[in-house]
Formats: structure tokens, C-alpha cells, sequence
């Protein structure tokens, strides 16, 4: 037998290993950009954000605004008046844009 030879073929079955690897970095990286709920446990349930805002008048009285955000993309603007909590639905962000008027 020769030195230069790979008896066990340890370099052939190292490259074999690198590139399996690779491919299932890669494949976990497309899953998670292009449908990241399908690896997340509960991500289909319903989940809410919200921004809000209030504002102190110098009469005393305030006004609360808030922009809820929701995972099934529908985007609500609520206010509070001091009287009532008022609520509009505004848009859907994973719908085509559009402007809803209800």
C-alpha cells in the first residue's frame, strides 16, 4: 500500500458530513424566513401588540390612543375619551393594501 493513500477514506466522508450540514443549515434557514410559525410551537394562536399614547390636557382631563396590532395582521386604532372606548379596524398588514372604511 502507499502513505498517500486514504485507506479509510476520511476525507471523502469529511466532505460528505460538511456538505449534509450545509444542506440542513440551509433548509432551516429557508423554513424560517419564508413560514417561521411552522417550527414555533403555539404560533398559530392569537397574539397582540399594542402602542399607545396619552395625552394630559391642562384642564385636567386625558385622551388614550392606542394602534393594536394582531398576528393574523388586522391593525385596530382605539381611543378612550374619558367617556367611552372607541375602536376602528384600520387595516390588515398580510392583506393587499387597502384603506378600510367601516
Amino acid at each position: 500500500m502507499e502513505n498517500g493513500k486514504d485507506l479509510f477514506q476520511i476525507k471523502k466522508n469529511f466532505i460528505a458530513i460538511a456538505l449534509f450540514i450545509l444542506i440542513v443549515l440551509v433548509a432551516v434557514d429557508v423554513v424560517l424566513r419564508f413560514s417561521p410559525g411552522t417550527l414555533r410551537p403555539g404560533s398559530s394562536d392569537g397574539r397582540i401588540s399594542a402602542v399607545g399614547h396619552q395625552i394630559q390636557f391642562k384642564n385636567g382631563s386625558s385622551y388614550y390612543i392606542y394602534t393594536i396590532f394582531e398576528s393574523n395582521g388586522d391593525v385596530y386604532q382605539c381611543w378612550y375619551d374619558e367617556k367611552t372606548w372607541n375602536q376602528k379596524k384600520v387595516t390588515n398588514y398580510k392583506a393587499p393594501t387597502r384603506l378600510v372604511t367601516e
